[in-house]
Formats: structure tokens, C-alpha cells, sequence
């Protein structure tokens, strides 16, 4: 949380839009334990809702912890449940190193760049 003149600023924000038929959930700022605890529940609710695709776009972190990583994996463990197709965007080489170091890059899709220039589109890999 900054501080400034006596306005509380929160470090971190997240934003939805949907881009080529995929609900991306840009995260922004320092995912850190009040991030976790304030934005844990519309992750969870946004990745509840999406029946599709669900792109978590961490470009925009400029610090990750164990809170955050935590917060990764609860929206993992609800688009699972719901039956969402979950990818993740890389975010930096800091951000990066952290989900390395704590050993869940495995357990997400990772994509490098969003939406992919490739051939093809993100929901056209989909099997039928």
C-alpha cells in the first residue's frame, strides 16, 4: 500500500476484458499477501464464471511473493473446477524466477506473448 498526503493507494490493481473470444485478467502492480486477500476473491469469482478460455496476463507485476504465487494457484484450482482452459502470460524475469523458485511454473499453460502472433488463435487450438 503507497501512502501520499493521507491517501491510501493500493500497489496493485486487475482488469478484465475479453480479446479474441478469451476473458483476460491482467494483473497489475505487486501481488503480495494484501493483494492475495483483496483481490482473491474476484479472481476466484472471475475464473468461476469462465466456461472458455482464461488468460491470466502477468506483464504488468512488478513483484510477485508467496502470497501471490498462492493467488496464481487459486485461480488455477477455479478455473479447473469450472472447466475454464487456463493459460498464463510470462510477466518479467523477476516474476518469472519466483514461480520458478517455487516450483509451480509446471503447473500451468505459459504463453509468451498475448494475443499470440502465431498462426492460428488462442482459442483455435482447442480440441473438438
Amino acid at each position: 500500500m503507497r501512502f501520499a498526503m493521507g491517501v491510501h493507494e493500493l500497489a496493485f490493481t486487475m482488469r478484465e476484458r475479453v480479446v479474441g473470444g478469451a476473458v483476460v485478467m491482467e494483473l497489475l502492480g505487486e501481488l503480495d499477501i494484501l493483494a492475495e486477500q483483496v483481490l482473491g476473491p474476484r479472481v476466484e469469482a472471475l475464473a468461476g464464471r469462465c466456461r472458455g478460455d482464461l488468460v491470466i496476463d502477468l506483464r504488468g507485476v512488478t513483484f510477485l511473493d508467496a502470497s501471490g504465487v498462492r493467488l496464481l494457484l487459486r485461480a488455477r484450482a477455479r478455473a479447473l473446477r469450472g472447466g475454464a482452459r487456463l493459460r498464463v502470460v510470462r510477466g518479467g524475469a523477476m516474476v518469472s524466477k519466483v514461480i520458478r523458485i517455487a516450483g509451480v511454473e509446471p503447473a500451468f499453460a505459459w504463453l509468451d506473448e498475448f494475443p499470440p502472433t502465431a498462426v492460428g488463435s488462442v482459442t483455435g487450438s482447442r480440441p473438438a
